[in-house]
Order: structure tokens, then C-alpha cells, then sequence
């Protein structure tokens, strides 16, 4: 007969998420679905990513076509072919700040300042981890209500809830940590390659 001592200890909690450490970033791919209000199904975009955290993260979107999308220090820019379409500065938008800070956190594995923001923890299942992150009140007009997060090793799923009731389900696959400089190289190639 198995005592309960070894039926306890062979339910293996969940390991906590990955954090990048010093000299480290992180490169995959996303698929984002985006629901509006009117459409009956969600517009579909997916690429690569790479974090270099405390500089910036690039979004290289392959399909449905070609942009990159750089948030940094200064702000959020979008390109096409090659050429900048849009830039906006964390000096005109604060709120942008605060959604490149929630990002850069949550794919770093650094969930202390998320979960001190939202007033609550990362939720443990079997499976995963969970966190609806609804800033307090920060005087700040956000692009979202809330966002919710699923966490494994890395952050798996975020869903970007608008109040008008649209939101963005953005998927994180083939994540892999490496130095900066590989990411770097990594990032600086793929670039290349659709230029």
C-alpha cells in the first residue's frame, strides 16, 4: 500500500518560471490574434521576436506581411520595407512605457514588479502559472483593462484586453535564452534577411 507521504511527495509542485540573468536574452516566435468588435474572425499575424533586456524589444512580423516593430528606451517605432511609418515617444505616451515595462518583465521571468503593480501573485495549477495584472491606479490613460498572462518556463500565452471589449491573444513558442550578443546577431540576421 503507498502511504500518503509518498503519494504527496510524487505530486511535484510547479518549478517557478525561468528569469533571464545578467548577460542574457531571449529569442522566439508569436502568433497574435486580434478580435475587433464587427469581424467575425480574428486578423492573424505571427513572426519572430528577440528581448534584449534594458534596450529593446523587436517584433519581426512575417505574415500576414512584413514590419518590424522596435520598443526601446525612447519609444515604440514600426517599419515596412525598410522605412519608419510610425514612431511614438514614452514622452508624448507614458502609458506606452508602462506597456514596454509589462512586457519586458513578463518575458524576462521577472514577475515581482507585475505581481506587486496587479496587488496579487502568480497562481499556481499542475500545468501553469496565471496572473491578471489590472494596474492600480496609475493617472495614466493604458492602451488596455487588463492583461492576463499563462506562464510555464516562459510566458506561453498574454491576452491584452481593451475596455471596448477587443483584445489581442498573443502566443510565445520556440522560446530560447542565449547571451545577448547571439540574440543580437540572431535579431541583426533576421533582419537581413528581409531586407
Amino acid at each position: 500500500m503507498i502511504s500518503v507521504a509518498v503519494l504527496a511527495s510524487s505530486l511535484s509542485v510547479r518549478a517557478a518560471p525561468l528569469t533571464l540573468k545578467e548577460g542574457e536574452a531571449l529569442m522566439g516566435r508569436f502568433e497574435q490574434a486580434r478580435y475587433l468588435r464587427g469581424f467575425d474572425k480574428p486578423i492573424r499575424s505571427s513572426g519572430e521576436f528577440f528581448l534584449l533586456p534594458k534596450d529593446a524589444l523587436i517584433w519581426q512580423t512575417e505574415t500576414p506581411f512584413d514590419s518590424r516593430m522596435v520598443i526601446d528606451k525612447e519609444g515604440l517605432s514600426q517599419g515596412m520595407n525598410g522605412a519608419e511609418v510610425t514612431r511614438l515617444g514614452f514622452k508624448q505616451f507614458p502609458a506606452f512605457k508602462l506597456l514596454r515595462d509589462t512586457l519586458e518583465n513578463s518575458l524576462s521571468g521577472n514577475w515581482a514588479p507585475l505581481e506587486e503593480m496587479a496587488g496579487t501573485k502568480l497562481q499556481p495549477s499542475e500545468e501553469q502559472f496565471s496572473l491578471r495584472f489590472s494596474p492600480k491606479d496609475s493617472g495614466l490613460s493604458l492602451p488596455f483593462a487588463y492583461l492576463n498572462f499563462r506562464i510555464s518556463d516562459f510566458l506561453d500565452v498574454m491576452e491584452i484586453v481593451k475596455s471596448n471589449g477587443d483584445r489581442d491573444v498573443i502566443t510565445f513558442t520556440d522560446q530560447r535564452i542565449a547571451p545577448v550578443e547571439t540574440v543580437s546577431e540572431a535579431e541583426r540576421a533576421a533582419r537581413k534577411k528581409r531586407s
